[in-house]
């Protein structure tokens, strides 16, 4: 296929793919640099959230978009390696808050530390303004992805008609970009 035979779409599942790859190499590293400790990228994850403020289980499991089962095991490995703790909760008795440990704290601020130089190999010679434009293209791209899943979810609700859409207002259909 040429440039010239090359379409939008194309151009879009390279930035997914390119995304795809982005994300299974910092979880790569991640597992790299906490390896070391006897850590996962998952449990590392876990203990950043726990050390910015204690939370419960499902708290975790919100703020990083994951299923509370799946923190809850990894609240409770940690837990076993003496890397957190669970505290009492006033708000909540059977749901006690995660805190990270004297000893969570100190491999922490080692990882940290290796990820600052991690991210200094990796940013070399990008600009600040480089990467804000970056993250604002993602972010807008993530908006309209997000827009785009939410029709599809509308026209799959129940009531959206023979071919799972709903008519617009007054029966006629509206086209509308994403």
């Amino acid at each position: 296929m040429t440039a010239a035979q090359r379409t939008a779409d194309d151009a879009f599942q390279d930035v997914l793919l390119g995304l795809f790859q982005l994300h299974g190499r910092v979880l790569e590293a991640a597992d790299v640099m906490s390896g070391v400790f006897g850590l996962t990228g998952a449990r590392w994850q876990v203990m950043k959230v726990a050390a910015r403020q204690s939370l419960t289980v499902s708290q975790i499991a919100r703020r990083l978009g994951l299923k509370r089962q799946s923190v809850q095991r990894t609240v409770d490995q940690l837990a076993g390696q003496g890397l957190v703790e669970l505290q009492p909760n006033v708000d909540h008795l059977r749901a006690g808050l995660v805190a990270l440990s004297g000893e969570g704290r100190r491999i922490l601020t080692a990882l940290e530390s290796r990820q600052q130089a991690w991210l200094g190999r990796c940013l070399r010679g990008l600009t600040r303004a480089e990467l804000e434009r970056l993250a604002a293209s993602l972010g807008t791209l993530a908006e309209r992805v997000e827009s785009a899943t939410d029709r599809e979810r509308d026209a799959d609700a129940p009531g959206a008609g023979r071919s799972g859409r709903r008519p617009a207002a007054g029966g006629r259909r509206r086209l509308v970009a994403a």
